[in-house]
């Protein structure tokens, strides 16, 4: 076992010098309490993860990476930029349409998937999944 960086404690933390948002790629031992230290946690509340992220996903976006989640009924294309359709999910959104205009209440769509085995990426179907899926899909339809 490594000794920590700062007080020679039994280290268990990997701390990077420079944050791997930043680019940085090698880390020192510390312990926990130094750790906590390195990131301003003496008691207090440190927003520095924070702006690291918020500079990492603008560094993706300018590469051209994907950002945020992949909506359901897409998959990231192998260019990790790009959307497109995944048949499986696009046949469950379509369904999901339906049922709603029909008048099926949000549960009664969950249930119908899990009766005809459509799965959701998560596995099973919730009535909050549904009506993010309805809403997406609105929102699509009034671009």
């Amino acid at each position: 076992m490594s000794t920590c960086f700062e007080c020679d404690a039994p280290a268990d933390h990997h701390h990077h010098v420079i944050p791997r948002s930043l680019g940085g790629r090698r880390t020192v031992p510390l312990c926990g309490a130094c750790h906590s230290r390195a990131h301003g946690l003496d008691g207090r509340t440190w927003t520095g993860h924070r702006e690291l992220t918020r500079a990492a996903l603008a560094r993706k976006k300018a590469r051209g990476e994907r950002v945020g989640a992949v909506p359901y009924g897409y998959r990231l294309a192998a260019d990790g930029a790009t959307l497109e359709a995944d048949p499986d999910e696009a046949r469950a959104v379509a369904l999901i349409i339906d049922l709603r205009r029909q008048g099926l209440s949000l549960r009664k769509i969950s249930d119908r998937l899990r009766e005809i085995g459509l799965m959701s990426r998560r596995g099973d179907w919730h009535p909050t999944q549904v009506t993010r899926i309805l809403q997406a899909a609105e929102a699509a339809e009034a671009r």
